[in-house]
């Protein structure tokens, strides 16, 4: 890995992101003809990342960021949800779901 960026996240390699950009078209079919992005009169297509990549230009550079910055908030969203997932007790085999309440209608504490 690199130098973390300014958000602290570290960012993938340049081959790390063009195995990233070859995945899109190969395994998930991504018309390489398809606008990646357009900014005024420049147009990036599917097509045209991996040189991006390769010549290590300034949107090279950006994309590395994004499917960096991408991966991270996959992650944390993995995470909030298992342990969301987490929260609620599984219920007992056989038998009737725990009572987490006290007998005071409160919840005990951990």
């Amino acid at each position: 890995m690199e130098p973390q960026d300014l958000d602290g996240i570290p960012l993938v390699s340049k081959e790390e992101a063009i195995a990233e950009v070859r995945r899109w078209l190969e395994v998930e079919k991504v018309d390489p003809e398809r606008v990646f992005t357009q900014t005024g009169d420049q147009i990036i297509r599917y097509k045209d990342l991996v040189a991006c990549l390769e010549q290590d230009t300034p949107d090279g550079k950006l994309l590395r960021f994004a499917i960096s910055r991408g991966r991270v908030m996959k992650s944390e969203r993995s995470r909030a949800l298992q342990h969301l997932l987490h929260i609620a007790p599984a219920p007992t085999a056989g038998g009737p779901p725990a009572d987490l309440t006290s007998s005071d209608g409160t919840t005990p504490s951990a």
